[in-house]
């Protein structure tokens, strides 16, 4: 291993930069990342002898117990939790390696793409690296298979929990390499009996380091050594009592050997005249084969189909004793009483493994993988496990879990058999990861990397002490927290002296001040009144006194798309001035993206859209397409409430990447057409109304009127969703006051502007006929909003709210309740055409109170025609916008699997399931058909 170049610490051989030192082989060949007793380094150095032009490295991770030396190692820790190591060593080994031999079905690169190896394949395909796969034992070992054919099988004797992971782990490896079109091996020779289309690659062991003269059979009392690596697994509690038994009866010495360090078991072996290794597994590995290269006696219990195979393979019989528990303590006693039958026996194994477990052998068949060339390879180049689907990416600009739009995409989308990934910003509901059903979401925390860090944080700190005054109440905070500090302390320096004088009873003198020191403190007192002053001074523009807002006012007007408009074509209004924030979510998320292999990146935000197509732009030089769709779920220039640069901004970033979108996706026809028209699209985008999903079955719901504990007979109007003032839900508070007996429920969280609504309510006298009703799962918002008599839709004009099919228009069709809308057009001619209710001026509260009086008197007509109308039903549901969804992506994706046109797949019931149960496994019908049987048998 001194070989490659850089610095060697205890068998590790690194570059400075922490990675394994470059090869300078024309093939490049990784094994990784298990290294079971060395086998890993073994193979790597028989490869080299055995093909002068392959170079390779060992690579292995640390546990601390029974560690074998690699070429290249790092610490569990790191292995599994460093994520700076992961993409690090990710990157290195695409660059520098022409081969990979994944063993055991483990990852190479930690987590980084997946919890198993078969994840990573793909990525290492995909870059041009030739993969070959070899399984060292329980990997592929199938518990249920193996107790169904070996009586001594351990796997029944093992707690469940253990085996049904064993169980679902091995089935899946297996799966793995028997559907794996390229180089398999197996390192034992019973694991054929799983992966059949594998080659037997035997393990090796160095004959010279374990040759031994020692003579066999004579000592005056055999010794018997049992060096389990694993003691359930090789059967030791079976065997031990025997051992145990025959030497207090003075037979043998017994050597029961556990936790030895691996350079210490040559001489372990060298004292032994027999080496009881396996008799659980019904095969043979590395122990029994160093322990017949030291010229040892072995005796284990072999199967017979193994040892046929053995004789198949090599031209050989296997040279160990057969035994089991059964028999072990004659063939003991026969092997004592025969010694010079156990010398044959003992001479034959030496050179068995000298002839088929010293090295040549594996390296001949591992040659195969490194000989092939890329266009050799039988291994297409987009190869992937059946269980890796292709994959979407969902991207929003919050937390995920508070968005129903994105979670009915997402649940959606993951019904049509594919890889859903939700990719969000950490927030007050959600940070980390969590799978949500068949959906995956992932908030990873953003590092500041350019937002206010280094020199620009200084700069800002240093711009807002400058400047006259504060412009946010942080800022003000941020000083005044200064000045109580520095306040408390001179208080503090005070009670100081109270303190001293009192510890020393009060005595004339004690702790007594000098008048510089009394002078310097009154200068101190009187300079932080000032400084109190002063920033209040400074914040004066924000905590001054203001006139009462106007709970109608959109904040929004002249001046506002004057300031607008002039910041969309001045540089300050530009996105990367205005938003650094994107650079730092760019940052991590950008290297995120690109580990992943996407398929379609839906972006679900403005502000994802430049990360989503630099992402893209990024696997095009790769030679891979991601085909991007945005949903614009608002016009952007009409956004209120937001200030005028950041919308400036907004548009900006729609306005440089929306182009690089396959498809658009937005929320109403009106918008649809804006969008082609602002942004000169070729296509029309396709209209997803944000419709909502099918309640779970069964589901029992508390309805809005019990809720309220209002009786049948009293009128209710319902408003849901967020509120703020051009929502126009003021209108309605002010029309209550013409409605007597009329209540108003506004289901929304409470915010400012509830709190305004709540307090003009009580000015006006009907604070008993508001109330601020609690929010539900979105999924069964149409149960809840049911019992009410109206849903209202008192939206003010806006850009947005004019072309706007809002969520709470098609729940109350779903609820079956007669709407009254403002006239909006987009929702005022679906109300007109459709008979659903009535339409009023925005804002104008007589209008509304003639519209309520008006379907109160025809309500039940109305809500009778909504209920009875299935069509009207389902256009305005989520299924009927599945269907638009799924023509969409099989339009992107050129197809969709089966199970996007099965019956249901257009159905969502849950937007946050539980994480999916466990499937059934083979085990756990092995496990009640032995408990049947025993159950017989009594």
């Amino acid at each position: 291993m001194s070989r490659l170049a850089g610095r060697s610490r205890g068998g590790i051989n690194t570059v400075d930069d922490g990675m394994p030192a470059r090869l300078d082989g024309s093939v490049r060949l990784l094994v990784g990342p298990a290294n079971f007793a060395g086998q890993g380094t073994r193979w790597a150095r028989a490869l080299e002898e055995r093909v002068p032009a392959t170079k390779a490295t060992s690579f292995a991770f640390f546990k601390g117990v029974l560690d074998y030396p690699v070429d290249y190692g790092v610490p569990a820790r790191t292995y599994r939790r460093n994520p700076r190591w992961r993409l690090n060593f990710y990157n290195h080994v695409v660059r520098n390696y022409t081969h990979v031999l994944l063993e055991a079905a483990r990852p190479i690169f930690g987590p980084l793409h997946g919890p198993d190896g078969s994840f990573e394949i793909p990525h290492l395909l995909t870059k041009g690296l030739q993969v070959g796969l070899i399984a060292h034992g329980s990997d592929v070992r199938i518990p249920s298979r193996h107790a169904e054919t070996e009586p001594w099988s351990p796997f029944p004797n093992l707690d469940d929990e253990t085996v049904e992971l064993l169980e679902r782990n091995s089935t899946r490896a297996v799966e793995l390499f028997t559907s794996y079109p390229g180089r398999v091996y197996v390192s034992t020779p019973d694991l054929l009996d799983y992966v059949p289309n594998a080659i037997w690659c035997p393990v090796i062991v160095d004959v010279e380091a374990w040759r031994s003269d020692a003579p066999v059979l004579a000592h005056r009392k055999p010794v018997v050594a049992h060096a389990p690596s694993k003691s359930a697994m090789k059967g030791s509690e079976l065997i031990d009592p025997i051992m145990e038994s025959l030497a207090e009866r003075g037979l043998i010495t017994y050597r029961r050997v556990e936790g030895v360090d691996p350079a210490d078991m040559p001489a372990v072996y060298r004292d032994a005249d027999i080496v009881l290794d396996q008799f659980r597994i019904g095969s043979y590995g590395v122990a029994a084969c160093e322990a017949m290269a030291a010229g040892r006696v072995v005796v284990g219990h072999i199967a017979q189909h193994v040892r046929d195979r053995v004789a198949a393979e090599t031209g050989l019989d296997l040279p160990i004793v057969d035994a089991t528990p059964d028999t072990v303590e004659q063939v003991v006693l026969d092997l004592i009483a025969h010694p010079e039958r156990g010398r044959e026996i003992a001479a034959r194994g030496a050179d068995f493994v000298e002839m088929v477990h010293d090295g040549s052998w594996s390296a001949d068949a591992l040659a195969a993988l490194v000989e092939q060339s890329t266009q050799s390879s039988p291994v297409p180049v987009d190869w992937k496990p059946s269980w890796i689907r292709p994959k979407v990416v969902m991207m929003a600009g919050n937390d995920i879990v508070v968005d129903a739009r994105v979670l009915k995409y997402a649940q959606t989308v993951a019904n049509w058999d594919l890889d859903v990934t939700c990719i969000g910003l950490p927030g007050r509901r959600f940070r980390g990861v969590r799978y949500f059903g068949k959906v995956q979401v992932l908030c990873p925390i953003i590092p500041s990397k350019v937002l206010l860090t280094g020199w620009r944080k200084r700069l800002a700190n240093l711009k807002t002490n400058l400047r006259p005054w504060f412009r946010t109440e942080a800022e003000y905070t941020l000083a005044y927290g200064r000045w109580q500090y520095a306040s408390r302390e001179l208080r503090g320096d005070r009670g100081r002296d109270r303190r001293d004088h009192q510890r020393a009873g009060g005595e004339s003198g004690s702790a007594k001040r000098s008048v510089r020191d009394r002078m310097r403190r009154a200068v101190r007192w009187r300079m932080l009144r000032l400084h109190r002053a002063v920033l209040q001074a400074r914040a004066y523009s924000f905590r001054r006194t203001r006139p009462a807002a106007d709970i109608t006012d959109l904040g929004i007007g002249k001046r506002r798309e004057r300031l607008l408009a002039l910041y969309r074509y001045l540089p300050s209004g530009r996105w990367r001035r205005v938003m650094p924030e994107l650079v730092d979510q760019e940052l991590t998320l950008g290297p995120l993206l690109d580990r992943l292999l996407i398929e379609v990146i839906h972006v679900h935000d403005v502000f994802m859209l430049g990360i989503a197509a630099r992402a893209a732009h990024r696997a095009a030089l790769d030679g891979r397409t991601i085909k991007i769709i945005y949903d614009a779920h608002e016009y952007i220039p009409g956004v209120p409430v937001v200030a005028p640069r950041r919308v400036a901004a907004y548009s900006d970033l729609e306005r440089e990447f929306i182009r690089d979108a396959d498809r658009v996706v937005t929320v109403s026809e009106p918008l649809a057409q804006w969008l082609k028209r602002d942004h000169k699209l070729t296509e029309l985008p396709d209209v997803v109304l944000n419709a909502p999903v099918s309640p779970p079955e069964d589901t029992e719901v508390v309805g809005l009127r019990e809720q309220l504990r209002l009786p049948e007979d009293v009128p209710l109007l319902v408003y849901g969703g967020g509120v703020n003032r051009a929502r126009g839900v003021g209108t309605a508070v002010e029309g209550l006051t013409h409605l007597p007996g009329v209540h108003l429920a506004i289901v929304a969280r409470a915010n400012s502007v509830t709190a305004e609504l709540e307090a003009r309510a009580a000015e006006l006298g009907v604070a008993d006929r508001v109330h601020l009703a609690p929010f539900v799962a979105a999924e069964v918002v149409p149960l809840y909003l049911r019992s009410a008599t109206i849903g209202l839709s008192p939206l003010l004009h806006a850009p947005n709210h004019d072309i706007a099919v809002t969520n709470k228009f098609c729940e109350y069709i779903a609820a079956g309740l007669p709407i009254i809308t403002s006239d909006t057009p987009a929702q005022a001619d679906l109300v007109k055409e459709l008979d659903l209710g009535a339409v009023y001026p925005a804002g104008d509260v007589d209008g509304l109170v003639r519209a309520v009086q008006t379907v109160l008197a025809d309500r039940d007509r109305i809500a009778q025609r909504i209920a009875n109308d299935p069509e009207l039903q389902h256009r305005f549901s989520w299924a009927a916008q599945a269907e638009v969804l799924r023509s969409v992506y099989a339009d992107v994706m050129g197809t969709l699997p089966d199970a996007a046109w099965a019956p249901g797949a257009t159905v969502v019931r849950k937007l946050l399931p539980g994480p999916p149960e466990l499937p059934e496994t083979r085990w756990r019908a092995f496990r009640e058909k032995m408990a049947k049987s025993t159950s017989l048998l009594v």
